[in-house]
């Protein structure tokens, strides 16, 4: 339970750090601009609560891989559906500040990029992590190896 609770964590962290690393980069300046245009002050809560988002997809993540794994083995390409799978229902919900007409399509397009990454590569760093854990898909009932 213990390198569960390490490995979700880390998960956290490698979503957070391509987040907020692209993010920051790249949008923040522009996203404060369009907010300030829409004379909205972000909150002071707003990045902690992004931060504590993230680990918790991190540990959403490891839950979801592991379960994955017990259908379609504990490969890269189940990582990635995984990563993926949780990342398009972010994406989802984040999508509606662009419904809204509150964040522009490039800013969310940009913003949806870098927790893309961050998803893959916690994704990636899950399976690695948990290589050793027998997570593979069971012999299937009635099938030969030979």
């Amino acid at each position: 339970m213990k390198r569960l609770i390490l490995v979700s964590l880390l998960s956290g962290f490698l979503i957070n750090l391509c987040d907020v690393t692209i993010t920051v980069t790249t949008v923040a300046t522009a996203w404060n601009a369009e907010l300030a245009r829409q004379g909205i002050a972000p909150s002071p809560f707003t990045p902690p609560y992004y931060v504590s988002v993230s680990f918790v997809a991190g540990a959403l993540l490891v839950w979801l891989y592991r379960h994955l794994c017990r259908s379609r083995g504990a490969t890269a390409s189940t990582a990635l559906c995984a990563s993926t799978l949780l990342w398009g229902i972010s994406r989802l919900y984040g999508g509606g500040h662009v419904v809204m007409g509150q964040m522009p399509l490039w800013i969310f397009g940009v913003m949806s990029s870098g927790l893309l990454l961050g998803f893959v590569v916690a994704g990636q760093a899950v399976r690695l992590l948990l290589r050793n854990e027998h997570l593979s898909a069971p012999d299937r009932v009635g099938v030969s190896a030979h």
